[in-house]
């Protein structure tokens, strides 16, 4: 029997020079892929995993097992096997529906592929045709149909095979199309023949672990061999893609204000940004001026206005008139509940406000409202002012326009109704930024209130105030989606504007360098809680990257001299890295130290966070989770909310930068989550990036499957959708087929955890089908 091999012997494929250094490795890629299916998809002890795995040459012991699900999966893992058949058959089924994750699906519509019909219409090919499988040492083998122009390569291929040889040494010299009937008759005949095959494969399951039912080895069997991943091109797969928004490519710096006009004039947001404030005017909009959409495919207007309409509770039938019970509700006014919603958590404030021809009915609802009801926010936590007719926009120069009455009264009696933002973090002063085309009138609609409380960087890049004194005021253009592809937002090229941003591994003191100015945003933090870097990062962003202690710091500077090494020859001695330069190496050390945690013995009560000074053999989770505590402590009280430069909030971040191999047995991550969270509340956990992802969809894109229940027990709404439409199950099955995924076998373990989570042993009501509008109402 083989050895055991340990899990740094998972291999992405051969080394660069094409031949293997020392022993192969026992646990490919291809192979821990298997084992991490069988692990979180079935009740399968190990052993008899690794039975169902075993291979002439492979027979792995049960220790090399467990140390590579560990690898993968992180330490103590058993959490996330199913508790059940019934669980795991919920597992399977619900694998089982993916659109693209299965690779043979359905035996019955099975078609014939080129290479079969050829054997079967020239039967002489060779003297052979399509054989059954035959047995050798136990196992079955694999012996696959050499074919030439094949367009896929099976790199999970399926440990049981059948033979299929068809000799293309003396290939036909065209090919003959079959007749209909005939071409009918050869497709049976395959989809016997596979069949046929699928029975031996669960035969040979049942004969491998033994003591299981007929339907217990083949959901085994289909998910050894029908989930398996295709090796694409870097092309094809970056084809299939979704598009980003265009404000994601463009940085605000970067757009060009045409010239101002008093006219006012909306561009409305493509139905991938839809809010629920924009279903109330769904019907104005038309499905032509908006060519990526497909029209009648649930996501366009006219379908939106339909769906939106059809409810008991609506305000608006589908043609934009109003409903009786809207016309009751009017007729009524002073006598009529303020606080009666529809599907989506629109008031009747919210219905007037999105209406042409409804000023002075608004105003005399605003008037006799209490604050309680004008605050009140539907499912995309819009205001009746995010969402305001742009006629209201008309005529701002005048002091008696109605839009000047109405934030003369709001400013009376609620002035902080003008500072609440939406998911996107824009509040009414960005809305008014993408209508208004006057900037002295902008201006005028901003003096009233303080400017720092209506100020703020929205996901899209857009601060109404700080970017109008710099020049940028006027026109703000929704956003877009591009019509090519590109990559998610931690993946875009970084810009390096103040040098923040480090630039290649190379650049002398760039990395320890880098990792210092984050922390000095940390320490500046706790005076000015409004410090952020250029990149808009604050002292919380900065938290979620950088390295806080010197154990960690030095561990990193090896993993870059290792780098550095492999990058060039030329580095002879520890001295010719710039990461090993004293001073800043003691200039990152000071910074660490300098940092003020909050006190284990500090209560919310306190006045001022106490300085301690770190334990020093104190890890780095848990040392981030003091100064986070120290962060949101009400005598400092950073921004959770806040967005930085590319539309990421602090709990975005610590997604994006902690991942789960990270954690302890304290399970200090959740800790952290957790508290964000807290700090944060529903605000917090539907935010969403210039990709419309929340946290929830940012945490399975990554496999970030701490994160992932961390949301789903406070509630995250599981019907989220990112600007392309893909739901988190839509985005797991794209991830797991992504390029990163087929060569990282740690992060393809993680996002099969992740569905898991979303579709195991708790209901959370994840599926494939779903939409606009199913994913804006209103939650039990």
């Amino acid at each position: 029997m083989a050895s055991s091999s340990s899990p740094a012997s998972i291999t992405t494929g051969p080394s660069p020079s094409g031949s293997r250094i020392g022993r192969p490795p026992q646990w490919t890629v291809s192979r821990s892929r298997k084992l991490a299916r069988l692990y979180l998809y079935t009740t399968l002890s190990i052993e008899k995993i690794i039975k169902v795995l075993e291979e002439d040459t492979f027979k792995p012991r049960k220790n090399s097992a467990q140390k590579t699900i560990h690898k993968m999966l992180d330490n103590d893992p058993r959490y996330l096997r199913p508790e059940s058949r019934i669980e795991m058959a919920k597992r399977i089924n619900n694998l089982c529906m993916s659109p693209t994750r299965r690779r043979r699906p359905g035996r019955p519509s099975v078609k014939a592929s080129p290479s079969q019909l050829a054997a079967l219409e020239f039967p002489d090919v060779g003297g052979q045709r399509l054989n059954g499988g035959h047995r050798k040492g136990g196992n079955l083998s694999v012996a696959e149909a050499s074919t030439p122009g094949s367009s896929h390569i099976t790199g999970d291929a399926p440990w049981f095979e059948f033979v299929s040889p068809v000799s293309t040494s003396n290939p036909p010299a065209r090919h003959t199309k079959l007749p209909a009937a005939f071409r009918g008759q050869v497709e049976q005949s395959i989809d016997a023949t596979d069949s046929s095959q699928t029975d031996l494969f669960v035969q040979e399951v049942k004969r491998r672990i033994s003591d299981c039912s007929s339907h217990y080895a083949a959901q085994i069997s289909t998910l050894v061999e029908e989930f398996t991943i295709v090796e694409t091109s870097e092309e094809e797969s970056s084809a299939r893609r979704p598009s980003v928004a265009l404000s994601e490519v463009f940085m605000p710096e970067q757009h060009v204000d045409p010239e101002p006009t008093p006219e006012a004039f909306e561009a409305f947001p493509e139905p991938g940004f839809a809010l629920p404030g924009d279903f109330l005017s769904a019907h104005t909009r038309n499905c032509a001026d908006f060519p990526g959409q497909q029209h009648g495919k649930r996501d366009c207007w006219c379908s939106i206005a339909e769906e939106t309409s059809a409810g008991e509770n609506t305000w608006l039938a589908a043609k934009g008139e109003l409903s009786e019970r809207a016309k009751h509700a009017i007729k009524h006014l002073p006598l009529i509940d303020a606080s009666l919603r529809d599907s989506f958590g629109n008031t009747l404030l919210h219905v007037l406000a999105a209406l042409e021809g409804q000023q002075d009915t608004l105003l005399r609802m605003v008037i006799s409202s209490n604050v309680e009801n004008l605050k009140a926010v539907n499912t995309g936590g819009q205001t009746f002012l995010h969402i305001l007719h742009f006629e209201w926009f008309s005529e701002l120069s005048s002091p008696s326009s109605p839009l000047t009455r109405l934030l003369a009264h709001v400013r009376n009696s609620c002035p902080d109704l003008v500072c609440q933002t939406d998911v996107y973090g824009r509040n009414f002063f960005h809305r008014a930024h993408s209508i208004a085309r006057d900037p002295r009138a902008l201006a005028g609609l901003i003096f009233p209130f303080e400017p720092l409380l209506v100020s703020g960087r929205d996901a899209f890049g857009f601060n109404p105030v700080s970017d109008s004194r710099q020049g940028r005021d006027g026109l703000y253009i929704p956003p877009r989606r591009l019509g090519s592809l590109s990559p998610p937002i931690e993946r875009l090229a970084k810009p390096n504007r103040g040098g923040s941003w480090p630039t290649s591994s190379a650049d002398e003191g760039s990395f320890l360098a880098y990792h210092a100015r984050l922390v000095n945003v940390i320490q500046s933090s706790y005076n000015n809680p409004n410090a952020e870097d250029p990149e808009g990062r604050n002292g919380l962003h900065c938290l979620a990257e950088a390295i806080l202690n010197q154990q960690t710091m030095d561990r990193h500077v090896q993993v870059q001299r290792g780098v550095l090494a492999t990058a060039s020859s030329t580095a002879s001695s520890p001295s010719s890295y710039p990461f090993s330069r004293p001073h800043l190496k003691r200039k990152l050390t000071d910074s660490i130290t300098e940092v003020y945690p909050l006190s284990p013995g500090v209560t919310s009560g306190a006045s001022s966070p106490s300085p301690q000074t770190p334990p020093a053999e104190e890890g780095s989770l848990p040392t981030r989770l003091r100064h986070l505590q120290g962060l949101l402590h009400p005598s400092v009280n950073v921004d959770v909310h806040h967005y930085d430069r590319r539309g990421t909030t602090p709990l975005m971040a610590f997604i994006e930068h902690i991942s789960d191999d990270q954690d302890d047995k304290a399970k200090t991550l959740q800790t952290i989550i957790e508290t964000l969270i807290r700090a944060g509340g529903p605000r917090c956990v539907e935010a969403r990036n210039r990709r419309a992802e929340t946290p929830l969809l940012l945490a399975a894109r990554l496999g970030r499957k701490v994160a992932l229940a961390v949301l789903l027990e406070h509630g995250a709404n599981v019907h989220v959708r990112d600007v392309d439409g893909r739901g988190l199950l839509e985005v797991l099955d794209s991830e797991v087929d992504s390029a990163r995924a087929r060569s990282d076998v740690s992060l393809y373990a993680r996002l099969e955890a992740c569905r898991v989570l979303l579709t195991g042993r708790r209901d959370w009501g994840v599926q494939y089908k779903g939409g606009i509008v199913r994913e804006w109402r209103v939650r039990e």
